[in-house]
Order: C-alpha cells, then structure tokens, then sequence
C-alpha cells in the first residue's frame, strides 16, 4: 500500500486509504462490498485468489482492472478492447470510456474463428467513435487453437496497446461462478493492464 501512496503522491494524484480488517472466509465478499463506493477498483493480478477477482468482478457493481506484477508506469494512450458484438463487452466498452476518450488509438480486436462475430455492430461502434473524435478500427485475430485469452492479450502486444479492455463473462452453476474461456485465460496470466466489466 505504500508504493501505491508514494507513487500517487510523486504523480500529484490524490490518494485515499482505507484499511479493513476481516479475517478468511469473507474477504471477497466484503471486497465486493467495499468496492461499491468507488468508480473503479485496481488490483495487482499476481497472488490474488480466483474467488477475490470473481467477487469483485461479478459482486461490486463496479470495473476492475487488473494489473500485471511487473511495473507499469506511463500513459494508457492506446487501448484494445475485445470485441465479439456481446452485451458484456458493450458494457465494458462503456465503462471504460474515460480511458477510450483520451487514447490516441483504439482497436476492437475480434478473435473470429472461436465464435460468430457479427461484424456490423463493430463497425457502427467504430463509426460513433469516430464521430465522437476516437480514433478507432477493427483487427481481426484467429486463435487456431490457442486460448482467447492468449490471443486476446499477444495481438494487444503487437499493436502496442497499454491496456486491454474486455467483458468479464460468467454465470453462476450452483453458486459457483465459471468463467468463460476468455475471461479465464486472462486471468491466469495477465501481461498487461486489464480492465474488466461485467
């Protein structure tokens, strides 16, 4: 928590700490909880439990984004976002709009051998963005086998995107949260900053 004070106070950003004590099982849940008061929730994806990223994700109302272990320090200037024409990911796209608005560049990656991508929903995303001064195109990406999420974050890489933007997918299966194939491939290793809506 200090790193996140000093960082904040060396970039003359303001900073509140909140520190909360409740012991295994319930730190999720009251993570959930806690995050509801806030726009946005930021976590460091390495050590973190599956239930806490689920809880948060799923449980709080709010975007997570997701940050890889090794440091990242500059401007989120151009940002992908997976796209397959979904309510979730329209929704992320939504609420990662104070991020799309001041990137330079953003690409709606569509990984179009996992599953039907209906590219005319795409393409009128594209064209408000356009329309709203956002610099915006489609990539199409195949995985050929390989998870979505791998694919997801690798063509993020080569476009040089500095964030990733994507629809955390999910429903409950006797009240245990199973993540889709995406969602779960991210989570597993994430390379680069990730934000996530549900």
């Amino acid at each position: 928590m200090q790193k996140a004070i000093d960082e904040a106070k060396a970039a003359s950003v303001e900073i509140r700490t909140r520190k909360m004590r409740v012991g295994e099982p319930f730190v999720p849940g009251m993570l959930a909880e806690a995050a509801r008061a806030y726009d946005l929730v930021l976590l460091e994806a390495a050590g973190l439990h599956r239930a806490v990223v689920e809880a948060v994700l799923f449980e709080s109302g709010r975007p997570l984004m997701l940050y890889p272990r090794q440091s990242f320090n500059g401007r989120m200037d151009s940002v992908a976002v997976a796209w397959d024409g979904s309510a979730s990911a329209a929704s992320a796209v939504h609420d990662a709009e104070p991020f799309i608005e001041y990137a330079s560049k953003v690409y709606l990656v569509c990984v179009t051998d996992e599953k039907a991508v209906d590219d005319e929903t795409g393409n009128h995303l594209v064209e408000n963005m356009h329309r709203s001064g956002v610099k915006a195109e489609i990539i199409h990406a195949r995985a050929d086998g390989q998870p979505v999420g791998d694919v997801l974050q690798a063509k993020a890489f080569e476009l040089r995107a500095d964030l990733l933007v994507m629809g955390g997918f999910g429903h409950s299966r006797l009240r245990e949260f199973v993540l889709g194939g995406a969602t779960k491939s991210v989570l597993t290793n994430v390379l680069l900053p990730v934000f996530l809506s549900h």
